[in-house]
């Protein structure tokens, strides 16, 4: 049994600054330790749920973040950027289910360092309608694949938009929203307790996981973006369509499409900035 983990940085116990999450600085050398850790209590659980194989993909801005000769070394490592399916890549038909940890809420959602994607390029992304966070778009794409969503760790705000989206999964809350720079968190050791027992559960029942997305291709997306100018050079491709000075709007056939432009939309947003 094959298992895809993703890990993010901001809905990790013991961050809740930006400053963490940026490479430079004593702060991120904390924080990606801390990220470290959190995916091998992902990884430990779910060998201990029954996995023989366990693929960890490396998801927060330059997806080189984990401190590789620290991590289990019965996992592969997915890394660096720019990846055609971005925190997600790697994922095949072939795993049994996919987890994510240290995710966040929604761009245009209350929660600690809540975004989707970017939160340079992007206020706000629907998808179909509804209010995407990454989770919508990743776990979307595993589920349009045949791979289910098994558990994802975060904050309490994260939690209420996965009971939403994915009811099946489990949530693993290791710290509570205050706002959006401040958490009351679990301890370091206490949030990888409770995610290598919730990973390794959750993996124990796998065969038995409901393959569940919020939205279902055809995709029509709904970007609001942070600056007008993101919007004017988004405008200029010719599968978008304007509809606010802020916003386009394009359709995609599947997720996959869909990630792929919005990760374009990022780096060029990068490049403008």
């Amino acid at each position: 049994m094959h298992i895809f983990i993703s890990v993010d940085i901001e809905g990790v116990a013991g961050v809740n600054e930006a400053l963490q999450g940026q490479r430079g600085n004593p702060e991120y050398e904390v924080a990606r330790r801390l990220m470290t850790e959190e995916a091998n209590a992902a990884i430990r659980g779910a060998f201990a749920g029954g996995a023989d194989a366990v693929t960890v993909a490396d998801s927060h801005g330059p997806m080189r973040n984990m401190i590789v000769d620290q991590l289990d070394p019965r996992a592969r490592v997915v890394s660096g950027r720019a990846r055609p399916l971005s925190m997600i890549e790697g994922i095949h038909a072939g795993h049994a289910g996919a987890v994510l940890i240290g995710y966040h809420a929604a761009a245009d959602n209350f929660g600690v360092l809540a975004h989707t994607i970017s939160g340079l390029a992007f206020r706000r992304i629907e998808v179909n309608g509804v209010r995407a966070g990454e989770p919508t778009l990743f776990a979307g794409h595993a589920a349009e694949i045949g791979v289910p969503l098994l558990a994802v760790s975060g904050d309490d705000r994260l939690e209420a938009e996965i009971a939403e989206q994915f009811p099946a999964a489990r949530s693993i809350t290791v710290k509570r929203c205050i706002n959006a720079t401040a958490a009351e968190s679990l301890s370091p050791g206490e949030a990888r307790e409770k995610i290598e027992q919730e990973v390794c559960g959750a993996v124990e029942r796998a065969a038995d996981a409901v393959v569940e997305a919020p939205c279902r291709s055809p995709l029509t997306i709904d970007v609001s973006f942070s600056k007008q100018l993101f919007a004017d050079a988004a405008a200029l491709m010719p599968f978008t369509e304007r509809t606010g000075a802020l916003d386009i709007r394009f359709g995609a056939g599947s997720h996959a499409e869909a990630i792929g432009i919005l990760s374009g939309f990022s780096l060029m947003a990068a490049a403008l900035a």
